[in-house]
């Protein structure tokens, strides 16, 4: 799997660490990437998408919600 946001494409970058006496080592900097479950298209699907687009509302997540009465309907069936 890409470590790619599917909404923006943000993806990991590299470049270098420098330290207090200015040794470079190379390291890479990772989006930070979540898998939310959204709704598109009447489908349900898995997206991989950074943070920034969640906060900002491109995507709203699909949430299944219990009724809060169903273990009261359930108790009066029987």
């Amino acid at each position: 799997m890409s470590r790619t946001c599917d909404i923006c494409g943000k993806h990991p970058i590299s470049g270098n660490k420098v330290s207090n006496s200015y040794n470079h080592t190379r390291r890479t900097w990772r989006p930070n990437l979540i898998k939310i479950k959204t709704e598109l298209d009447g489908t349900t699907r898995t997206l991989r998408i950074c943070t920034q687009c969640l906060k900002s509302g491109f995507i709203t997540k699909k949430v299944s919600v219990v009724p809060a009465n169903a273990g009261a309907q359930k108790a009066e069936s029987k």
